[in-house]
């Protein structure tokens, strides 16, 4: 008789101890499956954020011994820069460089705009430096919905559409201050800069709110943000002409934060930025804050793989063990009649098996199950949150738990048995009788 019918047999024949084998290759497959499912997540979700996120390298005016000497007015000692300004053609260049998929200028508080046909919300100096009375001030950008606010959830476009770089004489405004004026998308206000000494008209392209409840104490109308805005910077270059023909700062988005590397030293070498007062710095705190923990709960999930692996090994010889010790004289029976040790310890294999085969597809629905609340209570430890976890079990997952399975089973067998198996057939039998 084949090693195989016996198996068959023994299953048949032993249907209680092969549904307990059943019970706890079940619950090792639901947690293998679980840990699987949960890493690929994690991996699938850092994937995600470098994608949506990417890297950012930050060229900047490069103050230190760039200032001039400073000049003496009503308000105090004023220093001007006088290097290098971000000009047209280093954006030109530094757009043109592989890996750079995007840019961004943000100049905050570039210009203060008095309310011509419009008025701030007040604060508690009334000032009138100027024939409108008090300026607030205005973010110069090429794109808003990549200025920092609205990046990090502070601020939210609620009506309208954000600032582009094509735009001219365009603003953004907030809510409350669109409501205490009854303001909406598509109407225009003018605003008198005192730097320039000159009306400008704006249209209003979109209103966003999250400035509520944050004016507080404020002493002018520029320290209330929902008084403060953003405008494009082709009309901040219009204002103020031969005065301002750079941009102040440049955020330089690449879509692998891997390669920022490499396309930080690519933009270096730009003959463009040769000799001229700007430095140029790598950014990676916005990836780094959601890539980090997912990292570390890749870490996590491969280590507890690795324990489950260890501990469901060691509860399979030692259930194996206990009930191939009651098997002595079976044991002892085949080897007397010249059954090989590796013909019986393949039957062992087999018996096992066959309970695992359909156990690990029995585990599917239970991990299905399991996997998305492990993944979220995970996801609520090891990354606070900067991050949601997709956890799903694929069919492709089945083929790395028969393989684990197997190894397991094997290892297993071979020790529970061994001490059994190699002994003697009379010394087996003799201890039986």
């Amino acid at each position: 008789m084949s090693f195989l019918k016996r198996a068959g047999l023994y299953c048949l024949r032993q249907r209680f101890k092969t549904i307990i084998l059943f019970l706890v290759l079940t619950l090792i497959a639901t947690f293998m499956l679980t840990g699987i499912a949960i890493r690929d997540a994690a991996k699938g979700a850092a994937a995600d954020v470098q994608t949506a996120i990417g890297g950012k390298i930050e060229l900047n005016l490069d103050t230190e011994g760039h200032m001039g000497s400073g000049q003496q007015n009503g308000w105090g000692t004023v220093y001007g820069y006088n290097g290098d300004l971000i000009t047209q053609d280093i954006v030109k260049a530094i757009s043109k460089v592989n890996g750079v998929v995007d840019y961004n200028s943000e100049d905050t508080a570039a210009y203060y705009g008095a309310g011509v046909d419009f008025k701030y919300l007040p604060a508690a100096f009334g000032l009138s430096y100027t024939p409108y009375g008090e300026s607030s001030a205005y973010t110069a950008t090429l794109s808003s919905g990549k200025c920092s606010s609205f990046q990090s959830g502070k601020y939210k476009l609620v009506d309208g559409r954000h600032i582009t770089p094509d735009d001219e004489h365009a603003c953004l405004i907030s809510k409350e201050l669109a409501d205490y004026n009854k303001l909406s998308v598509g109407d225009k206000v003018k605003m008198y800069s005192l730097d320039s000494d000159a009306i400008s008209e704006f249209e209003i392209v979109g209103i966003f709110d999250g400035t509520e409840g944050a004016s507080g104490n404020a002493l002018t109308v520029d320290e209330i943000p929902a008084n403060c805005g953003y405008i494009d910077c082709a009309t901040l270059f219009e204002m103020f002409g031969d005065e301002l023909n750079g941009y102040q700062q440049l955020t330089i988005y690449v879509e692998d934060p891997v390669s920022v590397q490499n396309v930080y030293d690519r933009i270096s070498a730009l003959p463009e930025l040769k000799g001229k007062s700007l430095k140029l710095s790598i950014d990676t705190d916005e990836y780094d804050v959601v890539s980090t923990p997912l990292e570390s709960l890749q870490k996590l999930v491969n280590t507890t793989i690795v324990m489950i692996a260890v501990v469901s090994a060691c509860v399979l010889t030692l259930l194996l063990t206990i009930w191939i010790r009651g098997r002595k004289k079976e044991i002892g029976i085949l080897l007397s009649i010249g059954k090989s040790k590796a013909n019986i310890i393949l039957q062992l294999f087999t018996e096992t098996f066959a309970a695992a085969v359909i156990a690990f597809g029995a585990s599917v629905p239970f991990s299905n199950l399991i996997a998305a609340k492990a993944g979220a209570l995970l996801v609520s430890r090891v990354t606070r949150g900067t991050a949601n976890l997709n956890v799903k079990i694929d069919a492709a997952y089945l083929l790395p738990l028969y393989l684990i399975g197997i190894l397991l089973i094997a290892m297993s067998v071979i020790a529970s048995s061994w001490t059994v198996v190699r002994s003697k057939p009379k010394d087996i039998l003799a201890k039986m009788s």
